[in-house]
């Protein structure tokens, strides 16, 4: 690790990240303990460790491990309308939301533990020889097809274009578009030598193209290769022994890793070929994800297990915009900003998506006593009461209690946070909130001085299974108003590279758990530590095109999320309730004036469901 990333990466990163909470309380957020002004605020250019970074989570762990909270407040501000807790996608398009019904004059609060807004939607930006990059450090494209109108609708209506963005991206990269090709690397570790195969797995996996020359290719024992191509050909009902009625419910009710090892016979590496994909969507491994859900995502088999029709209908027959994912260059953080700059239009100048990407926002806009909509970062809420015609909400900054009073309150940070911060819910309820357990994950972005080794590997998604990063690909090479993606050989990109942290497990733990044991590994695991398996995996990916690590990698950050994607329920682990009675529907009624927004509330990691709470909750508000 050089010198000098480890002291702008990680000591700066650090530094700015804690300073950003040594700020007044109620004023704009300043860096005043740092000494710098509020032109040199802007957090997305901060690299080290983010996401949950220093200073965004102490203040909830002391309250949910060891119970304290402060026994005294400040109370400041006049009342507000609405006060929101959390200031990601659900959170500010509750604000905008409620603005839009109540009018331009509506006094809205939104408070948040970070010293960004987005939540997981968070923006990465890196300087690079005068260049701006930019990456995703969270939430990553827009599910266009599964989106409901009233998703659909407010997005169109802030400033997203999806046919314009669509046709920004490049049509190639796997991320935005689920057909274009992608690559599989094989470690030397695990598989005998470092191995890239680059081609459309999409297909091959479904038993289209040249699939058994793909396979053939692979650093696999003739055995694996052989059971591979005949699951994939469909030349066998490996359920044969089950009755057709009685098949369904075993490919619900079977992992697919027991599948593949029982069944088709494959060794453990043959096994993990298709792990990644799963990894990536639920954060654990094909023992915990049945053999319909791991089909579902794209895993070898379509043909093989007598699956119904409606699932191994051919791909020509299907809405190919289904596979169309429009992404932002910098992911869903865009779609945040287009909410803020909506509700604060002084952050930045434009109206347009394409004028958007490229702004710096003036932060010093997002806090102002005179706005009638304020976002108020590094502002940890500890405690939410209703109180006669109003709610009282108390918080922490720099170390000071605060408390502000709204005629309501969304609550629109996550599911487990809710029951510590409103003591009188029901305890049944409390209950249901604590169900699902949040997917931790690890997204980290790597600037590299130069792209010429990396794109020699011949794809810009790599599947990587066995891997400490199970997912590498290049960042999204998207071209949208003044921001120009790196396309030439020699310009400087940025690597995006993804671990689950969660293990794999034996079959014996539910994910919940497995997500538990994975949140305190992250938590554990430090800067350098990161780092080192970074240039470890890209050393072993491109060094064979002339990769060097200690010469290419630039700056390095690290977007850990130990409370990650939204708990989404897993066959195998959560019983099929009837509707209305899932943990996540209990969970979400309102109490008195307070109502809950968040993904966590839909059982559904995705932007839509994050908009689609918040359009539930302004309606309960709203009445």
């Amino acid at each position: 690790m050089s010198d000098r990333i480890t002291r702008r990466d990680f000591l700066d990163g650090v530094a700015l990240s804690m300073a950003a909470t040594i700020v007044a309380p109620y004023s704009s957020v300043a860096l005043a303990a740092s000494g710098k002004g509020m032109a040199d605020y802007y957090p997305p250019l901060l690299t080290g460790m983010r996401g949950s970074h220093k200073g965004s989570f102490e203040v909830a762990h002391d309250l949910v491990m060891k119970g304290q909270r402060p026994v005294a407040y400040q109370r400041v501000d006049d009342v507000y309308d609405l006060v929101i807790v959390g200031g990601g996608i659900s959170g500010l398009a509750a604000a905008y939301l409620y603005r839009k019904q109540k009018g331009p004059g509506a006094k809205i609060l939104v408070l948040d533990n970070h010293d960004d807004f987005g939540g997981h939607a968070k923006r990465n930006e890196f300087r690079v020889d005068g260049k701006t990059l930019l990456s995703f450090g969270g939430s990553i494209n827009l599910e266009q097809a599964a989106m409901g109108p009233g998703a659909y609708q407010l997005l169109q209506e802030v400033g997203v274009e999806f046919k314009t963005l669509q046709d920004a991206g490049a049509s190639d990269y796997a991320l935005s578009n689920g057909a274009a090709p992608f690559g599989i690397y094989l470690d030397k570790d695990g598989y005998g030598e470092d191995q890239i195969v680059a081609g459309p797995w999409g297909e091959a996996f479904s038993g289209a193209g040249d699939y058994r020359a793909m396979i053939d290719s692979l650093n696999l024992s003739a055995d694996d290769k052989a059971k591979l191509i005949s699951l994939i050909a469909g030349e066998k009902d490996y359920l044969a022994d089950i009755p057709l009625q009685d098949k369904d419910r075993y490919l619900r009710s079977n992992s697919y890793a027991s599948f593949l090892r029982d069944r088709v016979g494959l060794s453990s590496k043959g096994s993990k070929l298709s792990e990644p994909w799963a990894s990536a969507i639920y954060g654990v491994g094909n023992e915990s994800v049945s053999i319909m859900e791991a089909i579902g995502l794209g895993a070898p088999g379509l043909y093989a297990p007598g699956l119904p029709d409606s699932v191994t209908a051919p791909e020509e027959t299907q809405d190919p915009d289904q596979y169309r994912y429009p992404m932002f260059p910098d992911g869903n953080a865009s779609v945040a900003r287009l909410f803020v700059r909506k509700l604060i239009p002084e952050v930045a100048p434009g109206s347009t998506m394409q004028d958007l990407v490229a702004a710096r926002f003036d932060y010093s806009q997002l806090d102002r006593a005179e706005s009638p909509v304020r976002v108020r970062l590094n502002s940890t809420a500890v405690n939410v009461a209703n109180q006669g015609d109003g709610v009282d909400v108390s918080y922490v900054t720099s170390g000071k209690a605060f408390k502000v009073r709204g005629k309501h309150c969304i609550l629109a940070g996550y599911n487990g946070m809710v029951p510590h911060l409103c003591p009188e819910l029901p305890e049944a309820q409390k209950k249901s909130l604590a169900y699902g357990v949040k997917t931790p994950f690890i997204w980290a972005n790597v600037v590299l001085k130069s792209s010429k080794a990396v794109r020699q590997g011949g794809a810009s998604v790599y599947q990587c299974p066995g891997s400490f990063f199970e997912l590498v690909s290049h960042a999204p090479p998207v071209t949208l108003g003044n921001y120009r993606a790196p396309t030439g050989p020699q310009d400087p990109m940025v690597m995006f590279m993804g671990h689950m942290p969660a293990p794999k497990g034996d079959g014996s733990q539910s994910a919940r758990d497995l997500y538990r044991l994975g949140r305190h590994k992250l938590l554990a695991t430090p800067f350098s530590d990161y780092e080192a398996a970074i240039r470890e995996q890209l050393t072993g990916m491109f060094g064979q095109y002339g990769f060097d690590a200690d010469r290419d990698v630039e700056a390095i950050t690290i977007n850990r999320w130990s409370h990650g994607y939204a708990y989404e329920y897993l066959q195998l682990h959560d019983p099929d309730w009837e509707k209305g009675q899932a943990p996540h529907e209990l969970g979400r009624k309102p109490i008195g004036r307070i109502s809950i927004a968040n993904s966590d509330s839909e059982a559904y990691a995705y932007v839509q469901a994050a908009i689609n709470a918040a359009i539930r909750a302004v309606g309960e508000v709203v009445g």
